[in-house]
């Protein structure tokens, strides 16, 4: 079921609950920041429902490892409130930043996705790069995605 969400930049305060919630639930790490957070070119994304803030994503400037030479974005944090997972508003939010991501340049979107997200990026056009890896912070098997943007 598909909730009426209005997505808007945030600062980096207004989405570590959510982070906090959803990305460090059951984890070792009780840390939901990132060092780029406050970078000057970190752009923090929310799907906000009745003002609440249902949804996040942060976007970054950075290269694609396999071609560092080209424009790309890196996406990180990613994460829709428990309740609402599955309901359209992830795929809401990643659609505004890919866009944003478009409009800044970028030829590729590449993302650290857990595990239990990989068919989520897939069914947006990300496909999934090498081999399985385990994420330092959470202790969660990850898989990078990219997504050509020249290919949608």
């Amino acid at each position: 079921m598909m909730h009426e969400v209005e997505i808007r930049q945030v600062s980096v305060y207004e989405i570590l609950d959510l982070r906090m919630s959803v990305l460090r639930d059951g984890t070792p790490s009780q840390n939901p920041r990132y060092p780029e957070d406050d970078d000057v070119d970190s752009l923090h994304l929310a799907a906000l429902h009745n003002d609440m803030v249902v949804a996040t994503s942060t976007w970054l400037p950075r290269p694609w490892l396999n071609e560092p030479s080209v424009p790309a974005t890196q996406l990180r944090g990613m994460a829709v409130a428990k309740g609402l997972q599955s309901s359209g508003i992830g795929g809401v939010l990643l659609r505004a930043g890919i866009e944003r991501a478009v409009q800044s340049g970028s030829r590729f979107v590449w993302a650290r996705a857990r595990d239990t997200a990989i068919r989520f990026y897939e069914k947006h056009g990300f496909v999934v790069v090498g081999d399985q890896f385990i994420d330092e912070a959470t202790g969660v098997g990850h898989h990078l995605v990219l997504l050509d943007v020249t290919q949608r």
